[in-house]
Order: C-alpha cells, then structure tokens, then sequence
C-alpha cells in the first residue's frame, strides 16, 4: 500500500481477522462504508469498454498510506504555460496537516480518473494527476501551505472549457469546506463562518498569485511583474452562468448521439462538471422538489454525489426517454451550455450505445412476464457456473422472501451487467422451460459482442489474474457439485478438518431437498480459502463414486475470460 496506495476489500478483511482486530469484524461493512464516506479510502471506477456500464469495484485508493514522492517530470513537461491554469488553496501558517490533503485527494479520485504518465500512476504522497475527458487533465499536490491546482488542456490553455474550469474549481472548493469543517467539528470548535483558507489565481509562470478578493472587485489592473493580466484568468475559473444558448462555434453533438441514452460512464464523467447546479439540474430534468431535496440531504455538501445522484435518478425514470439531446437542452438551460457534455462524449460509439438500449428495452418489454411467470432457481444455478453471478449476487437475490422480488433483483443484474449475463440468462430460461420468452430476449442479444471486457489498461488496477484459481475452478462446476453428490460424509469431513462448524453443517441441513442442502454447501466453499477447496477435494475421494468429479474440478481449464466475466461480478 505504501508503494502504489491501492488495497482490495478482501485484504483489508483478512488484515481485520487478526485478534488484534477482532472486536470491529462484526461491523466490517459500516466500517468500510464509513472510512469511504469520509474520504480516506476511493473506489476506484472501472467500467465495460463495450457497453460504458460500472464494473463492480475491485480495488480502492488509499492515499493517506503512499509515502513516495512525485518523482516523475509530468509538472515540467506537462504543465507548461502555453496548456496550463492555476490557482491555489492557501492556509494559515506554514504547513497543511497531511490528514486535510490526503482526503481531498482521496475525494478527487471518487471523482475523476487517476491518470498514468509513462505507464505510472500519477498518484504520490500530497499528489495526484487526474484525467478530466480526453482533451483537459489536472493535479492537485501540496507546496508548503498551499494546495495547488494546475488545469491542463492537451493543446493550449485557450482552448480550456471555462465551464469545466469552474466546475472543477467549485468541486474543490466545497469539498476543501466540507473537510475543513469536520476537523474543526472534531475538536469541539464552533465551525466559524471564515474559512481556514482562501483561493488565489497564478500568472501564466506560476510565480505571482493575486487572492481571489482583490481580483473579484475588478476595481484595478491585476497586472503581475511579468506583465501578466491575472484578470483573465479568474475569468475562466469563474464563468458567469448566463449562457442560455450554444456557442455559434459550436457543431454540435451528432444527432445519433443525442438521441441514445447516457451510459454509466457518461453520466459519471459529468457529475462532476455540473458544480452548484445541482438544483436547477433536478428542475430542468423533471425531478420533484422533495426528490431533489432528498438528494441533497442525502448527499450533504457533496457535489459531484449530488450531481451524480440526481443524473442516475432521471435516467431511471422512463416516463420520458432519458437522451443525450434531454441532458443537453438541461445543460443549455442551467447555463452550462453543451460544450462539457460534447466533451464527455467525444469518441462514444452510437452504436454500441444502441445497443446496449436495445437489450434494456428489451428486458423492460418482458418484464412483468418474468417477473410474475418464472422460478429461477435452476437458472442461478446455470449463471454461478457460467460465472456471469457470485456467491454474493446468489445471496443477495435469495434473501428475498418472496419470488417476484427475487427476480427483479436478478434482472437489475442482468440489465446492469449486460453481456455475457444477458446471454447467459436467456440460455437459462431456455434450458428450464421459457422458449417463448427466451425467444423474445434472443434477437436483442446479437446488437452486443458477447465476449466480456474489462477497462483498458490505463484504468485497469491490480492484474486480472489476482483472482484465486481454486474459486473459479470450483464455481465453474457448480452444476454438477450441486447435482452429483451426497453431502453427508463430505461435510462431516469438511467439520472434522475445522473447514466447517457444526453450525454451519445444521445451516446445510436445513435446505428443503438435497440440491437446496448442497447449494449451501457451495455457497460456504466459495467462500473458503484454498485449504478449504483442498479439504473439500479429499473428501471426494475418499469415496470412489467421487474421484473423477474431485480430478475433473482440480483439472479445470480457468482461460482469461473466465477471469474477465467473473471479475465483473465481484463486490
């Protein structure tokens, strides 16, 4: 962790397991959820290159742990004057505690994509370079007692989008308040009205810096020694919101663009360039006053969350097809103009976009048959062994008491996940007695490649090989374990190794019928470690009927995409 900053969840669990630690175990989840919500770990965002729908989380960021520094040459041959802006967050005294930056770092990177440079990660103790869209980058780092931020556009800094200048400055700004503010909450100081810091705008060399006070009175020439007008500048940090049309420049986002529906990482990509807007986002894209003001409860002081709320909101609501062309009449609207949106969208491919559409409509169209026509049980079955559902997807499904609910929760996956799990459902329902409906889900099928795919590798994490081989060996013959064996002496044998407890083998023997026993069988394995898988094996063979399964899981082929589908089910 102190060389890359990045720890998976399951670590972090493993390291919790120790006695040391057993005490919080219990309440693992709401300490993890917390240590996210106050900026000290990030997820780090992959998303389906075909589709631009979330991948499950893998990884997290933790900067508070790195404690290498910036040794790449990124600010000398990156941040040049002719592509860059910057400003500074300047605190009293001399120094900035390390706890304030590294949870603003870990907040920038809930909200943008760690860049690499070189092929390293530009994420360094008091560091951190981030990619905005394809055209504009920046980084935030710590000099002394300023936090420093550099925008930088891949050409010139003219060419610099002020609406995402100041939404980016305004997203920092809120957040460096709402940090400020709980430090000085935890040490029972009244939270003052007067900041701990103030903003200053650079000239072009990055050496003089005006404060923001004297720049907003536009009362005299800020004009610095190296003949720097600083005024225009702040102008582009801080863009007056009163566009209420496109630019004539402007050429527009192509119509089949416009009229498709935003992907996960459409939506993610603009959150954080909407800044204060948020209400008057809500507004314009149709959402009540009290949703609005959920949200914003929900998401206290939070920009980019807000944002981000109220954007997966309104595409939800299928009252009104959720378009591109809806999202940039709102953007026109609110005064941001579509410049942001054109720049999120930028290489998007419409037909992909299409077809992962289709698919959803698709879903949307049969839904209530399948929601209120079909037992899915076996159908589980049949997606834990083509890998496209966890252990935890299962769980998570069957804790609903009654069917219909249960599977909603699976079609969420299913609409979530897209490919290979589309295909493999509708396989599903045809393999267990659904032909009709399985017919009507199959044509949609074909609009997306079936083969799944992680992000690319400037956004990949820890290798896709990191996942532990026994698991998915195990899980790939699902099926046939659950279908095959009697499980009395292989739990015994499993009790007897300490692998299980008596408790857990009364939970198996609590199914209804021996495949529902030997499903909680699995379900338990799945979640054992290797010694577990190897007990489990032993115990196979210690009855001939069972020795070629045992020889026929430990053999089992596990390819790349086997990796790649069960990695975009993880939690």
């Amino acid at each position: 962790m102190s060389e890359n900053g990045m720890i998976q969840k399951i670590d972090l669990y493993q390291i919790w397991e120790q006695e040391e630690f057993r005490q919080i175990l219990p309440f693992k989840e709401y300490i993890f959820d917390m240590l996210i919500h106050l900026d000290i770990v990030s997820e780090q965002r992959r998303y389906d290159t075909k589709t631009g729908s979330r991948l499950p989380i893998e990884n997290f960021f933790v900067p508070c742990m790195l404690t290498q520094r910036n040794d790449t040459d990124f600010l000398t041959q990156e941040c040049t004057p002719e592509r860059t802006l910057s400003l500074a967050f300047v605190f009293k005294g001399t120094i900035i505690p390390p706890a304030l930056p590294n949870r603003l770092i870990c907040a920038c990177l809930s909200m943008w994509t760690l860049k690499q440079y070189r092929g390293r990660k530009l994420m360094f103790s008091g560091f951190v370079g981030l990619s905005v869209d394809k055209e504009h980058d920046i980084v935030v780092c710590v000099e002394g007692n300023k936090i420093l931020l550099y925008l930088i556009h891949k050409r010139s800094k003219g060419l610099i989008v002020p609406e995402i200048a100041t939404s980016v400055r305004e997203c920092l700004h809120l957040t460096l308040e709402r940090i400020s503010e709980f430090y000085q909450s935890t040490v029972h100081e009244k939270v003052r009205s007067q900041l701990p810091f103030h903003t200053e705008y650079s000239c072009s060399r990055f050496i003089c810096y005006f404060p923001e006070e004297r720049l907003a009175l536009k009362t005299d020439e800020c004009v610095c020694k190296h003949g720097d007008d600083i005024t225009l500048n702040w102008k582009v940090w801080n863009q007056e919101q009163k566009q209420k049309q496109c630019d004539p420049d402007c050429t527009g986002i192509p119509d089949d663009i416009l009229d498709c529906i935003p992907s996960d990482e459409i939506l993610d990509r603009l959150a954080p360039l909407i800044g204060k807007m948020f209400f008057q986002l809500g507004i314009e894209l149709g959402l009540s006053v009290e949703d609005i003001e959920s949200i914003k409860e929900k998401c206290d002081r939070d920009l980019t969350a807000q944002n981000k709320e109220v954007l997966f909101t309104w595409r939800k609501d299928r009252t009104v097809k959720p378009t591109i062309r809806v999202l940039e009449q709102a953007f026109v609207n609110i005064g941001k103009g579509a410049r942001c949106l054109k720049e999120v969208v930028k290489d998007v491919d419409p037909n992909t976009l299409k077809a992962v559409e289709m698919v959803t409509d698709r879903i949307r169209e049969n839904e209530n048959r399948i929601v209120q026509d079909i037992q899915i049980c076996q159908i589980l079955d049949h997606m834990m062994t083509h890998l496209v559902i966890s252990a935890d997807d299962r769980r998570d499904i069957e804790h609903y008491p009654r069917q219909d609910d249960q599977n909603k929760a699976l079609l969420d996956i299913v609409i979530k996940r897209r490919e290979p799990a589309y295909s493999v459902f509708v396989d599903g329902l045809r393999n267990y007695g659904y032909e009709d409906i399985a017919d009507n889900l199959q044509c949609a099928a074909h609009g997306i490649s079936h083969s799944p795919t992680l992000v690319s590798a400037e956004n990949e994490g820890l290798s896709v090989w990191n996942f532990p081989l026994y698991k998915v060996r195990l899980q790939k013959n699902y099926l046939k374990v659950i279908t095959d064996i009697q499980h009395e002496s292989i739990v015994d044998h499993l009790i007897s190794r300490e692998v299980l407890s008596v408790d857990d083998g009364k939970k198996i023997e609590s199914g209804k019928n021996p495949q529902e026993k030997n499903r909680n069988l699995m379900d338990m394995l799945l979640r054992k470690n290797e010694q577990g898988f190897n007990e489990f094996l032993k115990a196979l063979r210690k009855d001939s009927i069972y020795a070629d399964l045992a020889d026929q899981i430990e053999k089992t082929e596990v390819t790349s995409t086997d990796m790649a589908t069960l990695h975009k089910c993880l939690k």
